[in-house]
């Protein structure tokens, strides 16, 4: 994974939300590990004893089928993921056909970053004018200056949905819920043609998850607490019987 840096300040949108805390992973739980890509491993090492044929190896077209298939599926599950979590955030009914545990995962991340922030997104928002216009072209522009300087990790991409959360609240408040989904193809097609290979070669949205997880702590006592009833209730019967 990429280590993060300052974003350019040339369009002056991050530096005025002072979102730099979130341009590299080191600020988050933990990082990310990249799984490494599968590569044929059948080499030719000529015929054997017996005169055997050495394995064939996968074809190009074979690869070439597996990429355009991931490709699609990234397709339809970024599409469906960002725009149910933004009709969610914006508080508009939503599809039930996204990954659950992508959205949640996105909202509670999203959620994080926005009351940390709260005060620089709205003032980010502020100085877009979209009174007077449908044109959503500030969501490319923003996106396209967050990942100007080459380095992209998961910190970025939250940091894109929760502009993108705020903007849909903004716009849904406003009267303007028909411009939601907009904002949601906007995000998602900067994010199928600039990050889609770092999206596939980072587990897509299941390493997005990956990332954000949160040790369910609860659930570990719980368990504890199980295993140690179950240690008293074998420490109770065996003293029953050996007395």
């Amino acid at each position: 994974m990429d280590s993060g840096s300052k974003v350019s300040n040339n369009g002056g949108f991050w530096p005025y939300i002072g979102i730099s805390a979130f341009n590299t992973d080191n600020g988050f739980r933990k990082s990310l590990s990249i799984p490494p890509s599968n590569q044929n491993q059948n080499q030719l090492s000529g015929l054997d004893l017996q005169g055997s044929v050495p394995s064939t190896p996968d074809s190009d077209c074979d690869q070439i089928d597996i990429y355009t298939s991931s490709k699609a599926s990234l397709d339809m599950n970024t599409r469906e993921n960002i725009d149910s979590f933004l009709k969610q955030f914006a508080g508009l009914s939503h599809s039930r056909c996204a990954k659950k545990q992508v959205v949640s995962t996105m909202k509670r991340v999203v959620d994080s970053l926005v009351a940390k922030h709260e005060k620089a997104y709205n003032g980010m928002i502020s100085r877009i004018n979209l009174e007077q216009t449908d044109d959503l072209s500030v969501v490319t522009i923003v996106a396209t200056e967050l990942f100007s300087d080459g380095i992209t990790n998961w910190g970025r991409i939250a940091s894109l949905l929760a502009f993108g959360a705020v903007l849909c609240k903004h716009l849904n408040d406003s009267g303007r819920s028909e411009c939601v989904s907009l904002v949601g193809e906007k995000i998602s097609d900067y994010l199928l043609s600039d990050q889609m290979d770092w999206l596939l070669k980072n587990n897509a949205w299941d390493g997005f998850v990956d990332f954000f997880h949160v040790p369910d702590t609860e659930a570990a006592v719980r368990n504890a607490l199980m295993a140690i009833g179950s240690v008293a209730t074998f420490g109770a019967a065996l003293a029953y019987w050996i007395r």
